[in-house]
């Protein structure tokens, strides 16, 4: 298993619409298990009209190594667990005579009951087998009953939905399992299924809604299992689902009750804390008294303890200067606890508030001592954020710049950085393919929605002629190679005759008025699919990455604004002004919304964006009356 150190240079950002995603700072559960610990992809399924389950490679290693089965009857044996709880019935069919393959074959009949949901032939199958020949099927016989209680203990619990209500557990089959559970690790305490016998404890407490006994163990865990691996993840996820299972049902709001007042669980009760200390100010849920009365519970982590009443100073909005002095500096460390890097970084972000003289410095000492995987690119996002709000985002681009992080830079240039800083970056052989290709998207998209035509015109040059130009247009950030060659070789028409892109942004450079090539942008928008495509959106705070003035002057331009303007233009000609009356209208086909006015994020935005519909009918009323002849007056039928 490699560890964190090791996946530095390898871990992917998260490639998935709803995760947002700062390369290697990781914003979500699902971005960082899918970077640090990256699943296999699924092969795909063979094309058969019969199902098929593969045989687990427990079985088949114990059927292999037992001498005592002739390999006919093997091969039988291999094939009906392939069958046994496979969704379909099992046919007996097999010749099994042999001692040792009998044992398998009774094993695989008790294990078809177990499936079934027949508890009792299942019970009475695997203790006929707890003395068996070969000694995988008598460990397995003395395992199997831990599931079976389990399964019979939650078989009434779930709705028709899945979900799972703890107060309809069946008692007896979860006393089946405890006792299972024992006897089990006293027979095999290193056996084959120890670990998992071990993780059913907890399962077992769980469902019993025993607290008491749970939370402890939880607690050894946390203090127990490496951060960096794995089990660590694992270990969180469960105890999410399970501990900390706000509002799910009364037994979970008990649980949480159990951790806020019990006092023997101080790694909980911080991971409780930080949850009520998510939001604004007014959303806090934990007071300073509250965490007062914790200190005595957090007498063995006093600086976590600090940690946690700085946080809720800075959420409260209290002074920075008070937090700065409850986190003394220690940037210049040469490397950083978990804890203790989260310490720095509060006092980064209380640095920020407070606009002091010396963020920056602070930032660039922290980097030095910080993991370049997970600790590094959130001191890259403090100083990013930083140079973005006092004007100087070039700091970041600058020869030997601290700013790495490939998707904090990719986000700076498609929102606050300027035409020179984008285009520089573009023609920068130092920087990845990737970050090269995002600038220049970023360099001509903008220059169109801007109306810089004079510059797209030069900056098309630098679009590579084997660039990619087929596909969906995601975020820059998501996908793996840019879809620069839309610029090169994307449409440009398909009724109203236009040219390629850069004679349309030539003719543009020499008249931005030219009706006729307006019309033919709007098209280029409107048939390589511009008009559902944004570059990256920053969130509305003040402080978060690419939120600041754009780097790009103007405002930028929406298609349907062309189509409002060429039509109040008495300079517009006829075929022209049908052209816009048409496309105008069916800007709002089929749903009735405006689909023309560019990015939009809110509901808000969008009802904003809507020409009133008395308008819209003006628009098909003229194009029919004044233009009836033209083949858009002909195509139109409706109006939105």
């Amino acid at each position: 298993m490699r560890s964190l150190k090791e996946a530095a240079t390898s871990a992917p950002a998260a490639k998935s619409a709803d995760e947002q995603q700062y390369g290697s700072t990781f914003f979500s559960w699902l971005g960082l298990r899918q970077a640090l610990w990256p699943q296999p992809e699924a092969a795909p399924a063979a094309a058969s009209s019969e199902p098929s389950c593969t045989p687990p490679s427990d079985f088949l290693a114990a059927l292999k190594t037992d001498t005592g089965i002739p390999a006919d009857e093997r091969a039988d044996l291999a094939r009906l667990r392939a069958a046994v709880g496979c969704d379909r019935p099992v046919v007996w069919d097999a010749k099994i005579n042999s001692a040792h393959g009998l044992e398998f074959l009774a094993y695989l009949k008790a294990a078809d009951a177990f499936y079934a949901g027949n508890w009792h032939d299942a019970d009475a199958g695997f203790l006929a087998l707890r003395k068996a020949r070969n000694p995988w099927v008598a460990e397995t016989a003395r395992y199997m009953p831990i599931r079976i209680g389990l399964r019979s203990a939650v078989a009434a619990m779930s709705d028709e939905y899945g979900n799972l209500d703890r107060a309809k557990v069946d008692k007896d089959g979860l006393a089946q399992a405890r006792d299972a559970i024992a006897d089990y690790l006293k027979a095999y305490p290193h056996g084959l299924y120890a670990d998992s016998a071990r993780g059913l404890v907890r399962r077992v407490l769980w469902l019993d809604g025993n607290d008491a006994e749970l939370l402890p163990i939880y607690e050894r865990m946390l203090a127990n299992t490496p951060a960096d691996s794995e089990a660590a993840a694992d270990l969180a996820e469960e105890i999410d689902n399970r501990a900390l299972g706000a509002g799910w049902d009364d037994a979970a709001e008990n649980s949480l009750k159990t951790i806020r007042t019990g006092g023997k669980t101080p790694l909980l009760l911080a991971i409780v804390d930080l949850y009520d200390m998510r939001g604004d100010a007014k959303d806090l849920k934990l007071s300073q008294g509250d965490l007062a009365i914790q200190a005595g519970q957090f007498s063995s982590h006093p600086e976590l303890h600090s940690y946690l009443v700085a946080l809720r100073a800075l959420q409260a909005g209290e002074s920075p200067r008070t937090i700065m002095k409850m986190i003394p500096d220690a940037a210049r460390a040469g490397s950083y606890t978990p804890l203790a890097f989260s310490r720095q970084m509060l006092r980064g972000k209380a640095l920020a508030k407070a606009q002091d003289p010396n963020e920056a410095g602070f930032w660039s000492e922290l980097i030095k001592g910080a993991d370049p995987l997970y600790q590094r690119p959130l001191v890259e996002l403090g100083l990013a954020i930083k140079w973005q709000r006092t004007g100087q985002v070039a700091r970041a681009f600058a020869p030997n710049s601290p700013i790495q992080d490939a998707t904090t830079r990719e986000i700076l240039l498609q929102t606050v950085a300027s035409p020179a800083i984008v285009r520089a970056n573009a023609r920068d052989a130092s920087r990845s393919a990737h970050e090269r290709d995002v600038a220049r998207f970023a360099l001509i998209y903008k220059g169109l929605t801007h109306s810089a035509y004079r510059d797209v015109v030069d900056d098309l040059s630098l679009v590579p002629a084997d660039a990619r130009a087929d596909g969906w247009l995601a975020p820059l950030i998501q996908q793996e190679t840019v879809s620069l060659g839309v610029f090169t070789k994307g449409k440009w028409s398909d009724g109203f005759e236009c040219p390629a892109l850069r004679q349309t942004a030539a003719t543009l450079a020499r008249d931005p008025h030219d009706i006729h090539a307006q019309l033919c942008l709007g098209d280029f928008w409107r048939l390589n699919g511009f008009d559902n495509f944004a570059l990256f959106a920053p969130e509305k705070a003040p402080d978060a990455l690419g939120s600041g003035p754009d780097g790009f002057a103007g405002k930028p331009l929406a298609r349907g604004a062309i189509y409002s303007a060429i039509i109040a233009d008495a300079k517009a000609g006829p075929e022209e002004r049908a052209y816009a009356l048409y496309r105008a209208v069916m800007c709002y086909a089929p749903s009735g919304y405006n689909g023309c006015a560019g990015p939009i994020d809110t509901a808000n935005e969008m009802e904003a964006a809507q020409v009133p519909k008395a308008q819209r009918q003006a628009w098909f009323n003229q194009l029919k009356t004044r233009y009836p002849n033209s083949v858009w007056a002909k195509r139109l039928r409706y109006f939105w």
